[in-house]
């Protein structure tokens, strides 16, 4: 290899790499149920959508595991979005789903940020 294929590699792979981790493609997959034992970590958690809705402001919320305040884990996407525009987001309800990021705890409940339509995938 040449040193310059060398370079390109290593700017690669130290910048690269971590953004196609950030949307979970290399990302562990855990349960919703278990989500709130890896809070900062990134991971792809799976589950089935127990209710999907918008909020007055425009949030959109993926409540897993049961219904607020009895979720186990919680995708959200705020109105600054482009994807909390999308109508289909409510149609989820009831399916199964994957989501993508970093587990953050809000009121002691797991929850991940959605800002780009890549970190859902329904399976």
């Amino acid at each position: 290899m040449n040193k310059s294929a060398g370079t390109v590699l290593a700017v690669f792979l130290f910048f690269g790499l971590p953004i196609v981790r950030a949307f979970g493609q290399n990302a562990p997959v855990v349960s919703d149920s278990d989500a709130i034992k890896y809070a900062g970590h990134s991971v792809a958690v799976e589950g089935t959508v127990a209710k999907a809705f918008k909020s007055k402001n425009g949030n959109v919320f993926l409540d897993f595991g049961g219904t607020y305040p009895n979720e186990t884990f919680v995708a959200w996407i705020p109105v600054d979005a482009p994807e909390a525009a999308d109508s289909g987001l409510l149609s989820l309800q009831g399916k199964k789903v994957k989501v993508s990021g970093t587990i953050q705890l809000y009121r002691d409940k797991p929850e991940i940020k959605v800002m780009t339509k890549e970190q859902i995938i329904v399976e």
